[in-house]
């Protein structure tokens, strides 16, 4: 049975789809065009020196305004799902941590951009190199918490009912993926397979439109009850 979405739900599912395109739209328009993944410490220094376009300035700014709607978006998430007790509460907890971790080091892979940025006049193409390599390092570290937390969000659903078992079981799939990609490449930064992380960001896409249009399954109270054991 399908619940009708409030405004705050559709305002909270659509601050995940908020994200989602954000970043992809904002990560295409800030990288300057760029499609080498791992250039030369000259191509790196100049990046630096050079004064970042309007499109590039555009770009940045979209990415940090994607990653405060998922600051919204995991706020939402866990307080719905945790309505529906259950393994689903704590599950809860696992994704929306996961997700804070995930922003944290986003967030924290610009620091070495934006160092470089300010001190490209001291800095040689190997410094420069290495600076570059923090940045791309950081993103692949990242599909370790985002992994884990597309793989709790799963089960938080599948636990609860709150969408139906098909996208329960593609999150924990993906999320498994996601985490298991840089794990596998020993966390290369050149080497690792993006495939599950950009699968990840497409099944979240997909599962936050889908809750911010038709909302949540609502489960029944008996269902609820059953589910949710009685404390003294």
């Amino acid at each position: 049975m399908q619940s009708r979405p409030t405004l705050a739900d559709r305002l909270g599912a659509s601050a995940g789809a908020a994200y989602i395109l954000l970043i992809l739209v904002g990560n295409q328009l800030g990288n300057g065009g760029s499609q080498d993944p791992h250039p030369t410490g000259t191509t790196d220094l100049s990046a630096f020196a050079g004064h970042p376009s309007l499109m590039e300035q555009v770009g940045f700014r979209m990415e940090i305004a994607g990653f405060i709607a998922f600051m919204f978006f995991l706020g939402w998430m866990r307080h719905r799902v945790q309505q529906l007790g259950g393994a689903a509460a704590w599950l809860s907890d696992v994704a929306a941590v996961a997700g804070v971790v995930t922003l944290a080091v986003k967030l924290g892979s610009a620091a070495p951009v934006l160092t470089g940025r300010l001190d490209h006049a001291e800095l040689s193409p190997t410094l420069a190199r290495v600076l570059s390599d923090l940045n791309g390092a950081a993103f692949v570290v990242t599909f370790l918490p985002y992994g884990t937390f597309l793989l709790a969000f799963g089960l938080a659903i599948l636990a609860s009912g709150f969408l139906g078992r098909v996208a329960g079981w593609s999150g924990v799939v993906i999320g498994g993926l996601t985490v298991l990609a840089p794990l596998a490449s020993q966390v290369d930064p050149v080497s690792t397979n993006v495939l599950p992380f950009l699968l990840g960001l497409l099944w979240l896409l997909a599962v936050a439109v889908r809750l911010a249009w038709r909302g949540p399954h609502q489960r029944s109270a008996a269902n609820a009850a059953v589910r949710v054991p009685a404390t003294a």
